[in-house]
């Protein structure tokens, strides 16, 4: 559901969050349609300059505004939509044993299904491949946190920085190490559900038919009467 103007504009001035707690900045403006609802959101980033982020990503939770990464909300979008393609797949299927429907009112629908899961595969490897790189990223990002962090240390047990500024430098660094690792395990989380979703999406269905039909199916099977077998036996 998209964010109301109503329920934005006391935030304006506040901090914007990601989803695993990071600020991103301040919200420093915002623009809706007639209708009140949010087109996009305005976010100073730092002292650096301005972030236009689309309405879809930005949500309320807690009383803070949230903002979800471009690589979750592209993944969680088609995630939503080949389940939907899945569903109405088995759906067709089901109906397609029913004689009352025409036979090219159901290919037609097959047909159409197909072209749209095949375009949302292809949608889906370009999402993956976003997926991949981000984590990528963040595994780069780690290793550059983890020598700040023994650059850090190689000052502070040489005596030659402050028990207090390290443990100020320290806590940053691993905060923000503890945040990477949380983004990278959500990335690897969201991959697999994805994977898992085209496959599903794609595979062939195996489909029960209607417990009516089959009962149908039974009465019309002739019914073999089997006559009793009379053996005589001579001289009895």
């Amino acid at each position: 559901m998209s964010l109301r103007v109503d329920s934005l504009t006391r935030m304006v001035g506040q901090n914007v969050e990601d989803s695993y707690g990071r600020v991103l900045g301040v919200l420093v403006s915002l623009n809706s349609d007639v209708d009140g609802n949010i087109k996009y959101i305005e976010v100073k980033v730092e002292d650096r300059g301005l972030e236009v982020i689309p309405g879809d990503r930005a949500s309320l939770k807690d009383g803070k505004l949230i903002v979800t990464p471009t690589w979750k909300y592209e993944a969680l979008k088609l995630i939503e939509a080949l389940d939907r393609a899945y569903r109405r797949r088995k759906a067709v299927e089901s109906i397609s044993t029913n004689t009352d429907i025409q036979a090219e009112i159901i290919e037609d629908l097959k047909r159409n299904l197909s072209e749209e899961i095949k375009n949302l595969k292809i949608k889906a490897e370009e999402v993956k491949r976003i997926i991949k790189d981000r984590i990528t990223a963040i595994e780069d990002e780690g290793l550059q946190i983890s020598r700040s962090i023994v650059n850090i240390q190689t000052l502070y047990f040489s005596g030659e920085l402050s028990e207090k500024n390290y443990t100020q430098s320290i806590n940053h660094l691993r905060k923000l190490r503890e945040k990477l690792l949380e983004e990278k395990n959500d990335a690897k989380r969201t991959l697999d559900k994805l994977e898992k979703t085209i496959e599903a999406a794609t595979s062939p269905l195996e489909v029960k038919k209607p417990e009516k039909i089959e009962q149908q199916q039974k009465q019309d099977q002739p019914q073999v009467t089997v006559q009793p077998v009379v053996v005589k036996v001579e001289g009895a």
